[in-house]
C-alpha cells in the first residue's frame, strides 16, 4: 500500500463530492415569492405550515417558532421546569438541548449515552430519576432515533414529561410512528443546515392541549388568542406571557417547500449512508453510528462514527489529521461541543456574577460539579463526523471509505507520528 498522504504519498480521495441535490429549488422560491406578493396575509403561512407539519408528524398540534432553541425552551417551560426541578438530558447533544433548563432556573442532570447509537441510555436515565425530575429530554442524535419504547416505559405511571429533541431527525421513525409524535412534545430545528430549513426557524409538536397552551403562552405573543385550547391562559388574550418566539413567514414559506422535498432527501441520503456503513464496517477499528432495530433514520444531519485509537495506534486528532491529508472531509465531533457537554464551563463553574435574569437567581444546586460519564467521554475521544451531502458521487463515497482503510493499515506510522518520530 502507498505511503500516507501526510508523508507525501498519493491522496486516497481524488473524486469530487459532486452533490447533485439542489438545496434551494424553484419550489422554495415560488412559496417565498407568494408571501412577498401578498404581504398583508403573510402570517397565514404559519397556519399552513402548522397544518402540514402536524399531518406529517401525526400529532394534534404543531407550533412554529423562530428557531429550534425556542422550541426546546418552550417545551421545557411547558414541562414545569423551575427552581428545585430537574431535567434529565444526554451529554451528547447540542447545547441548546440543555441551556433552556438553566433559563427555567431548573437543574440539568446529565446522563450517559448508548456507545453504539450515541443516544441517551435508558438504563442510566433510570438511575438519575428523583422526586425532583419533571422532564426527560432525549435527542435523536444526527437523525438516529433513541430507544423510545424504553423511555415510554420509564415515564409510564409518572408525571414526567418526555421531550423529543428531533432537531436532526425529520422523517425518522420508531416502528410505525414518526419521531416527534411519541413523547409528550417533539422539537424540530429548521435552521439553515437542517434537512428541512427555513434558514432560521423551528416547530414543536404535541397531542396534549395543556402543553400546547403552555408553549403558546410563553412565546406566541400576538398570535395566541385565536389558538388557545383550554381556559388556563385565556385571560391573557393575545399577549400571553409576552415573549415573542413567532416565526418569520418567509422562512416558514421556504420550510413548507423543504418539507415537500424531504422524502426525496431522506431516500438519497440513506442510500449513501448504507453504502458507507457497509464499507467502513470492513475497516478494523472503525464503527459507524448504529441504529436500533426498530428505528429508521431520517434527516440524517451528519454521518458519524467512531475510530478506536488503540487499533489505529494514535489518538483521534492524529487520525483525523491523516484522514484529512488523504482528502477525506472529516472532523472531530468535539469541534462544536457534541459528546461531552457536561464538561462545559457553562454547566459547571462559569461565574454568573453581575448578570440578571435567570442567571442571577440560579440556585447553588442548579449546576452540579463535573460528573463522571466515562462512556460519553470515551465517545468524545473516538467519534468523527463526515461531510454529509445528500446525493454525492459514488466514487467519493468509495474513496472516502478507502481513506479510512489506508490510514488504518498504517498503524505503525501513526504511532510514530503520535510519538514525534
Amino acid at each position: 500500500m502507498s505511503d500516507l498522504a501526510i508523508d507525501g504519498g498519493p491522496r486516497a480521495v481524488t473524486a469530487l463530492m459532486n452533490d447533485s441535490w439542489q438545496d434551494v429549488s424553484d419550489l422554495e422560491k415560488e412559496y417565498v415569492n407568494q408571501v412577498l406578493d401578498n404581504k398583508d396575509d403573510a402570517y397565514a403561512e404559519l397556519d399552513k405550515f402548522e397544518e402540514e407539519y402536524r399531518a406529517f408528524v401525526g400529532t394534534k398540534h404543531a407550533l412554529c417558532m423562530c428557531n429550534g432553541t425556542a422550541t426546546l425552551h418552550s417545551a421545557i417551560f411547558a414541562a414545569g421546569a423551575c427552581a428545585g426541578k430537574e431535567v434529565i438530558v444526554p451529554t451528547a447533544t447540542w447545547h441548546a438541548t440543555i441551556t433552556p433548563i438553566l433559563h427555567c432556573n431548573a437543574t440539568p442532570v446529565f446522563c450517559e449515552v448508548d456507545p453504539e447509537t450515541f443516544c441517551a441510555d435508558p438504563e442510566d436515565v433510570k438511575k438519575r430519576i428523583t422526586h425532583h425530575t419533571c422532564a426527560i429530554v432525549v435527542t435523536h442524535l444526527y437523525g438516529n432515533p433513541a430507544d423510545m419504547d424504553a423511555f415510554l416505559d420509564i415515564i409510564d405511571g409518572t408525571d414526567i414529561t418526555l421531550i423529543e429533541d428531533a432537531s436532526h431527525a425529520p422523517g425518522a421513525m420508531w416502528g410505525d410512528k414518526m419521531v416527534g409524535s411519541i413523547g409528550h412534545i417533539g422539537c424540530f430545528s429548521l435552521q439553515e443546515k437542517k434537512p428541512v430549513s427555513g434558514i432560521e426557524a423551528g416547530v414543536a409538536t404535541t397531542n396534549d392541549d395543556d402543553l400546547y397552551d403552555r408553549m403558546l403562552a410563553l412565546g406566541q405573543c400576538g398570535r395566541c388568542d385565536a389558538l388557545w385550547q383550554t381556559d388556563r391562559f385565556k385571560a391573557l388574550r393575545n399577549m400571553g406571557l409576552g415573549v415573542k418566539y413567532r416565526a418569520n413567514p418567509l422562512g416558514i414559506a421556504m420550510a413548507r417547500a423543504q418539507l415537500e422535498r424531504l422524502p426525496g432527501l431522506n431516500e438519497k441520503r440513506m442510500a449513501w449512508f448504507r453504502r458507507m456503513d457497509r464499507l467502513l464496517n470492513e475497516v478494523p477499528g472503525v464503527a459507524p453510528q448504529k441504529a436500533y432495530p426498530k428505528a429508521k433514520r431520517g434527516g440524517m444531519l451528519l454521518y458519524a462514527g467512531m475510530v478506536d485509537p488503540d487499533v489505529f495506534g494514535a489518538p483521534l486528532p492524529i487520525i483525523i489529521k491523516a484522514l484529512v491529508a488523504e482528502g477525506a472531509y472529516v472532523s472531530e465531533t468535539t469541534a462544536w461541543g457534541y459528546s461531552a457537554m457536561h464538561l462545559e464551563p457553562l454547566f459547571n463553574d462559569f461565574s454568573f456574577d453581575g448578570l440578571g435574569g435567570p442567571w442571577a437567581d440560579l440556585p447553588a444546586e442548579g449546576r452540579r460539579p463535573v460528573c463522571n460519564l466515562p462512556v460519553s467521554e470515551r465517545l468524545q475521544d473516538m467519534s468523527f463526523w463526515l461531510a454529509t451531502p445528500v446525493a454525492p458521487a459514488t466514487e467519493w463515497v468509495e474513496q472516502t471509505a478507502q481513506a479510512f482503510a489506508k490510514v488504518a493499515a498504517h498503524r505503525e506510522r501513526l504511532f510514530e507520528i503520535a510519538n514525534g518520530f
